[in-house]
Order: C-alpha cells, then structure tokens, then sequence
C-alpha cells in the first residue's frame, strides 16, 4: 500500500471523527465546515459533498462554521490560511475583555458616588414626603394649619375584629341515647320552636299513652264517686243524724222530767234513776260526730269515704309534669327564627344517630342583626365617650357598613381582663356583613368630634421637628413645640389638633 494512500484513509478518519463531534454538540441540521490539519469535510444538509487540502495551526479545531443553513452548491475556498483566522479570534477575545473591564469601571464609580448623598433637612424631608411645608415665626416652629383638613370625626385606628349574630347558642346532647333527626340539609334556615331532632320518640310516645290511659281511669273512679258513692253516703249520714237527734232530744227529756224517766225507764227497784249520767253526753258526741262527717262530703272531700281520689289526681299530676319535663329536654327546637348548623354527620337514608351525653349538636344563629366585637386595650380610647364611636367595615366590592355602639364588658381571655366594645350594624345592612361571618375582618374605629379639628398625621411632627419616634406624651409634644394648641384626640397614626385661636384658624 503506498504512503498517499494510507495518509488519505488517516485524513478520512480524523475528518469523520470532527464531523461527529460537531454533530453532537450541535442537535440541529446546519450545514458547518470545519478545518482540520488534515482535511476539511464541507456538510451541505444530509450529504458531504467533498474535501479540501488546508493548513491549520489548531488541531481538532474548526477554523470556520456556517451557522445559518447555506445553499446546496456551498464549498470551501481552498487554500485559506488559518492563521488570518487566528489572528482575527484573537482580536475579538482581546475586545470583549476590554469592553467588560471598562463596563465594570463605570458601575462601580456610579455606586461609589451614589453612596454619599446630601443629608437632607428636616424641611426637606417633609416635602419629599408630600407634607405641608412649615414657617419659622419668632424663632418657634408653626404649622400651616390650613393646609390640613379640617374634620368632625377622626380615625382612631384599624384594628382586627369579629363579626356575631345577634344570638348564638351552642346546642348539646342532654341525654343519651337514639337521636332522630327530622331534617336533611346540615345548614338551613328554620321558623322558631320547629322541632328538628328528638331522642328516644317511641319511648316517649309509649309513656304518653301510659299517662293518658291512667288520667282517663281517674276521671272515671271520680266521676263514679262523685255521682254514685257520695250521694249514698250523704243519705245515710242524713239518717244517722236525724236519729241522732231523735235520741239526743230524748234524753234531754228524761233528764229534766225525772217522774216520766221512772216511768219510762222503769227497773223495779223504787228510789233508783234508771237514766245514766253519761248517756246524754254520749248522744250528743255522736250527733256532732255525724254533723262534721256531713259537712266534709258537702265540701266533696272524698277522704272521709275511704278513697283519696284528690290525692290519686295530684300523684297523676307529678307525674305528668315530670314527664313534660323530660320530653322537653329531650325534644330539640329551634330557640328562635334563625339558622341551624348542624354537627352531626348526616347521610341520606338514615335518620337515627346515637349521640353521648353533652356532645354537641348543632349551632343556632339568629341572624336578624349583626355585631362587630373590637378588643380597644388603648387607654386613651377607653376615656372617650363610647356611644360617639363608629366600627366601619368595608366590603370587598369597597362598600362601607358602619356600626353604632352597642355595649362595652370586661371578657376574661386567658386568665386576663380585656375590654371589648360591641357595635351592631343596622338591619339594612345586616343582609350585607352576613356574608362575611367566619372571616378574618378588619374595621377602622371612628370618633365623632365635639368639634371640628384639623387632622395632622404624626410623622410630620416628627419630621419636623427632628423629634424620637416614640414619644411619651403627645399632648405635651403638641403644647411644647406649637403654643396655645391643643390636643383633642390621639389615633394611632393621625392626631386631632385645635390649632391656636380656634378650629378655623
């Protein structure tokens, strides 16, 4: 084999190992032309069309790349020089480092100047704010104070707050047992005294009847006793005395006519009265004996006969209402007209539930009108008169539901005392704050003002007179720094100042 035959196959695999490796790091069909110390494989799409002898200083290294697809008939110039090449990357390397260490420069003299700024004044800070510019009058700092707006009420503070209905009960298992629910939906709106569960309804139903049956019993024993035994008893009594009577008169009549009680009472033994002492007061215990007896039936009290039919009705009674009592707890109604939510798992098709004693129920809500419950633990809110306080809530869609006040009580939260004020929104906009029940709500706590005020937020006291954020007193703040003005009220970012010479000044 000769030598120019056995260089071409070497120069035909270096070629094809360059083309593949092109290939590879490419993933796309672009036509490329490489150079390589041996040869130069020229790809036009899917097929190479043919090499050309070049001299090239890097080996394995392209020396030009097509990246854009050419025409078919693309080829290598030959002859071209590498070195030209090279020179030319240089060239571009070199540029691209400049340019970067001259960008580089540029951005870190720009920081270095922008980190010492001018230190502003405090009037200046004030206008970069927005805040209405100050006069210097007599070497003591004033406020433009018409440039502030002058306000009959004032926002004290946005605080987190909790809407309620009117009344809320929690409704718990008070015995246990079966519970059979009478209603489907777990939330539904409900009419007042609706029965919606009930525990145990055939038992009770059994000793219902067990009750009615003894009650019609005893009005027959009494209606018996009343038409029947009394009247009969009543003529034997009336027997008994008249001839009580009889034997009492008697009596009297031999003892005062001893010749007619010998006669009529005769023994045969002369000089001895036959009548006994004791006979006449005997008589006349058993007549008055029968009287009091006729007088107890004429006040039907049957007690007399034997039979304690009243007390039989008061036993029934007892019972009666203990049964009321415990259908009662055992019966779930609806305390008033509201919604009930229940807790129960409801499934279709079933009915009964056992349930544990106090294990929840169910929530009813009356819903007729809605309260705001605001925690205030300022204690320069608490001195201002409550009833001047307005919650206002505002809707998503930005309307605004504002509520009077209501009630303020200490509520123990935590083994702590904290003040809540309760407001309530009027019934025209209770539809609206229903809505929004069970969500985290925010309201903005309103004072109306005795009088008019302007309203000067804080941080341009602060920033006007170079003063420490956190300051003790703003009333003094206010008087120390702006004589004859006046602090009337403190919210959390605003303060109500009386300027002086009055609120119009």
């Amino acid at each position: 084999m000769s030598s120019a035959t056995k260089n071409d196959r070497t120069a035909g695999r270096c070629a094809e190992h360059f083309s593949q490796r092109v290939k590879s790091a490419s993933g796309r069909e672009k036509v490329r032309v490489a150079l390589t110390p041996c040869f130069s494989w020229v790809k036009i799409r899917s097929e190479q069309s043919g090499t050309v002898s070049t001299v090239s200083v890097w080996p394995g290294k392209p020396s030009k790349r097509f990246l854009f697809p050419c025409p078919s008939n693309t080829r290598l110039k030959p002859g071209v020089n590498e070195m030209k090449m090279s020179r030319w990357f240089t060239l571009c390397r070199l540029s691209r480092l400049t340019a970067f260490s001259y960008a580089f420069v540029l951005c870190l003299a720009v920081f270095t100047v922008g980190c010492s700024p001018k230190a502003p004044t405090p009037a200046g800070r004030q206008a970069k704010m927005g805040a209405p510019a100050t006069v210097a009058t007599n070497g003591t700092n004033s406020l433009r104070w018409e440039s502030f707006p002058l306000a009959t009420r004032m926002r004290l503070s946005s605080v987190p707050c909790q809407l309620l209905p009117k009344s809320l009960i929690a409704i718990p298992a008070p015995v246990a047992g079966e519970l059979k629910v009478y209603i489907t939906a777990p939330q539904t709106n409900l009419p007042a005294n609706f029965v919606w569960a009930e525990f145990e309804p055939k038992i009770f139903a059994a000793e219902e009847q067990a009750i009615d049956d003894a009650r019609k019993k005893l009005d027959i024993r009494e209606k018996l006793q009343s038409e029947l035994e009394v009247p009969r008893q009543k003529l034997q009594l009336s027997r008994q005395m008249e001839e009580a009577q009889r034997h009492v008169a008697l009596l009297q009549l031999l003892a005062t006519n001893k010749e007619l009680a010998e006669l009529t009472l005769s023994t045969g033994i002369p000089g001895e009265n036959p009548l006994k002492p004791e006979s006449l007061g005997k008589a006349q215990t058993e007549l008055s004996l029968i009287r009091q007896t006729m007088d107890y039936l004429d006040a039907t009290n049957l007690a007399v006969l034997g039979i304690d039919l009243p007390g039989q009705r008061s036993e029934w009674q007892r019972r009666k209402l203990e049964f009321d009592r415990r259908r009662a707890q055992a019966t779930l109604k609806m305390p008033f007209k509201g919604q009930l939510t229940v807790s129960l798992p409801l499934t279709e098709g079933v009915d009964s539930y056992p349930v544990t004693l106090g294990q929840e129920l169910g929530v009813a809500r009356d819903l007729s009108l809605i309260k705001i419950r605001v925690p205030l633990a300022n204690s320069a809110w608490s001195a201002l008169p409550p009833d001047q306080l307005i919650a206002i809530v505002r809707m998503p869609t930005g309307r605004e539901l504002g509520g009077r006040f209501l009630y303020q009580k200490l509520e123990r939260i935590q083994n702590r005392e904290e003040s809540v004020y309760y407001f309530q929104f009027p019934p025209d906009q209770s539809a609206a704050a229903l809505r929004l029940i069970g969500t985290d709500v925010g309201c903005e706590i309103w004072y109306q003002l005795p009088e008019p005020v302007r309203v000067i937020p804080k941080m341009t006291i602060l920033l006007e007179n170079s003063v420490d954020l956190e300051v003790q007193n703003w009333g003094q703040c206010i008087q120390g720094r702006y004589p004859g003005a006046e602090l009337v009220v403190e919210g959390q970012t605003e303060l109500g100042v009386r300027p002086p010479g009055g609120p119009g000044k």
